[in-house]
Formats: structure tokens, sequence, C-alpha cells
């Protein structure tokens, strides 16, 4: 498919058109009928030339609080395919779920690990630890707390740190500071 160029008489008689009133104006089809264009053709155009508010077709609005509300209630708003409420449905499900797993910075990842954040990002580019949205990965840092315990320097961090570490899963070969128990907490 062949496309050419925007005479400037064709997009001339194209803008006026879009801009006349509903009433008055002959459908789309005729116009790119008279112009041998396809009515994609003509659209295509419009959107590139002229802002949202002036184009001369129907457009679905953007998802309301209304619309939203008639889907939490399980009704089916005017004008929306089953398709689009599926993708709405499943766009805010993982919009929530996001919000439960954010990623560690590699800032908080340093102090963790009694290190500096080159030696994070250090870490980062030879594999040991795994990006995730702009961040560390909590899995991956579980992990490596237990596959490589050799990498962070335990002996020289404070108790409470030493602590937190063995709760994420760091093993604690000195066994200076035992697991955490739960006697006593259900009594």
């Amino acid at each position: 498919m062949s496309t050419r160029n925007w005479t400037t008489t064709e997009s001339r008689i194209v803008v006026a058109w879009a801009r006349e009133s509903d009433n008055v104006r002959p459908a789309l089809e005729a116009i790119a009928q008279t112009l041998d264009r396809t009515p994609e053709a003509v659209k295509e155009f419009l959107r590139r030339v002229l802002p949202r508010e002036e184009w001369p077709w129907k457009r679905k609005p953007r998802w309301g609080r209304l619309e939203a509300d008639q889907i939490a209630q399980g009704r089916n708003p005017n004008c929306r395919s089953k398709a689009a409420l599926r993708k709405y449905k499943q766009r805010t499900q993982t919009s929530d779920a996001i919000h439960d797993h954010q990623p560690l910075t590699v800032t908080q990842v340093a102090q963790d690990l009694g290190r500096s954040r080159t030696t994070v990002h250090r870490l980062l580019r030879n594999g040991y630890l795994r990006r995730f949205k702009g961040g560390v990965a909590e899995s991956s840092f579980e992990s490596f707390l237990k596959n490589y315990p050799h990498l962070v320097p335990y002996g020289k961090l404070p108790v409470a740190q030493r602590e937190w570490l063995v709760l994420n899963g760091f093993p604690d070969s000195d066994l200076v500071i035992k697991e955490p128990s739960v006697r006593g907490l259900l009594e």
C-alpha cells in the first residue's frame, strides 16, 4: 500500500469539513471519496493536525468514576465491550498488586548489607542481584543472602542488623543470634 502526501488544497478541504457543524457536515466516507482517500487516512490526518476537541467523530470517553463504580457493582456501563471491561479489570487489579510488591532501592540494600551503593551496583551488574522496576527484587535479595553469605561483612554489622539479616534468610554460621521463637506469644 503506497501512501501519498497531502496537498495544501486537500488539507484545507478536510480541516474545513471537520470544523463544520454536525448537521451540515457530510459523512466521512463522502469527503474521503471526493479526495480519493480512505476514511482511515482522513481520520489519521485529522488526528495529526487537529486537537482532540475538534475531531469530528464520536469517541468513547475515558474510564470515569461512574463507570468504575458500575463495574464494581457488577453492572456493565454503556458503550463498553466485554473485552474492554476485561482489560479494565486486569489493569486495575494489577495496579493494586504493583503497590503490594515495591522493589527495594539500591540504598536500602546497601544499608542492609553494610556495603556501599557502588558495591550493590557491582552485585547487580555481576548477576548476584536482579533488577525489578528500577530497584532490586526482594526475592533476589533473599536468595543472595542464602547463597552468597561470604559477600556480606557480617562480623562488622551491628547486632540489630545481624538479627534482621538472620530473619531474612542469612545463615548465621556462628549461631551468635538465635532464630526467634513464638513460644509464649500465644499464651
